[in-house]
Order: C-alpha cells, then sequence, then structure tokens
C-alpha cells in the first residue's frame, strides 16, 4: 500500500527502488517542482530547496539508496 497520493512509504524498497534509479538530481527536481499527483516542495511552499534535497536524500537512503545531500546552487 502507498502512502499519500500514491506516494511510496518511507522504508519501503519495493516502492522507491524505481524511484531511486531515477538517480539523486531527477528526484531532488520533481520533489522541488512537483510531479503527476505529488505538489511541488511536498505543498509547503516555505521550504527552501536545500531542505527539500536533504528530505529526499534522507527518504531515498531509508529504503536503500546511497545519496549524499548535494546543496543546491542558487
Amino acid at each position: 500500500v502507498s502512502g499519500m497520493l500514491n506516494a511510496p512509504k518511507i522504508g519501503d524498497k519495493d516502492q522507491w527502488a524505481p524511484r531511486i534509479a531515477l538517480g539523486y538530481d531527477t528526484l531532488v527536481k520533481h520533489a522541488i517542482e512537483g510531479i503527476r499527483g505529488m505538489p511541488a516542495r511536498g505543498g509547503n511552499a516555505d521550504l527552501t530547496d536545500d531542505e527539500v534535497a536533504s528530505a529526499v536524500a534522507e527518504m531515498a537512503n531509508g529504503a536503500g539508496a546511497n545519496f549524499k545531500f548535494v546543496k543546491t546552487a542558487k
């Protein structure tokens, strides 16, 4: 079973695997801009790009990725 708006549940390796395969940069872009039913910045416009990128790394790593948080260029 997926999370809200069909999002992968934190720690669910099977749900996260195809997303992790897209790579860190793509996942960060999708999280910042939004994709399909997922709103930009998870619906919190106050989050900075770096906060979103850090959350992406944390969630993906919890499902088996080995992403390193990289500060966004501004």
